[in-house]
């Protein structure tokens, strides 16, 4: 885990360096003030990297739901449904007990992974399970899994979560760390309106997400 006070080390360092290789005037501002700034953009820019890395690079801000707080509803149609968790971004793996193998993917509910779970001749079976974004009646987000049967009980579910300053950057290798820091860059020098130094920190934050996985 990487704790917020030293993201905003790494940031810092990343500004100190820029102003002092151009001479620039970032550095007079209050300290404090930058530090609140970039305390106020890491969200932001984890959620840059979550969205901006390429596939088979790693994960950002990991979380875990124990299975003892997970409620699923079974279905008549083989759906088993549970509520996200509300700081959902991205998910990992989700495996039921009785799965042969996890979900490593969060299908959109047109896609055809989707609509192919509406019959019984197409819909996953317990080698190959399909999970579902979908919306509760009251308007929470909550994911469909196929299939279930009976009494389903989770054996895991990990996901990508948005970023809480109290609680640190999870799950996180240190390249994707990187990347938050040169994002968080980035977004602070486009709140001083110096976009050029913005776009140069943009550039290498978007190459650490691009990178190649050392298996792939």
């Amino acid at each position: 885990m990487i704790t917020c006070d030293e993201l905003v080390r790494r940031v810092r360092r990343l500004v100190n360096e820029s102003e002092e290789e151009s001479q620039l005037s970032l550095l007079s501002v209050d300290t404090r003030s930058i530090n609140s700034h970039i305390r106020g953009l890491l969200p932001q820019a984890v959620a840059l990297v979550q969205k901006n890395k390429a596939a088979g690079v790693g994960c950002v801000n990991m979380r875990s739901l124990s299975p003892s707080d997970a409620e699923i509803v079974c279905q008549d149609d083989g759906c088993g449904t549970l509520l996200l968790p509300s700081d959902f971004v991205e998910l990992v793996s989700l495996q039921l007990v009785g799965w042969q193998r996890p979900c490593l993917k969060l299908h959109q509910p047109h896609s055809a992974e989707a609509l192919a779970q509406e019959s019984a001749y197409t819909r996953a079976g317990e080698y190959r399970p399909v999970c579902v974004e979908g919306v509760s009646s009251t308007g929470e987000r909550l994911v469909r899994m196929y299939p279930v049967e009976g009494n389903a009980s989770l054996k895991h579910f990990v996901y990508e979560a948005v970023f809480d300053c109290d609680d640190g950057l999870n799950g996180c290798d240190a390249v994707l760390a990187d990347a938050v820091a040169y994002y968080c860059a980035a977004l602070l020098y486009g709140v001083f309106e110096r976009q050029d130094v913005a776009n140069t920190f943009i550039s290498l934050a978007t190459t650490l997400c691009n990178r190649k996985n050392k298996f792939g």
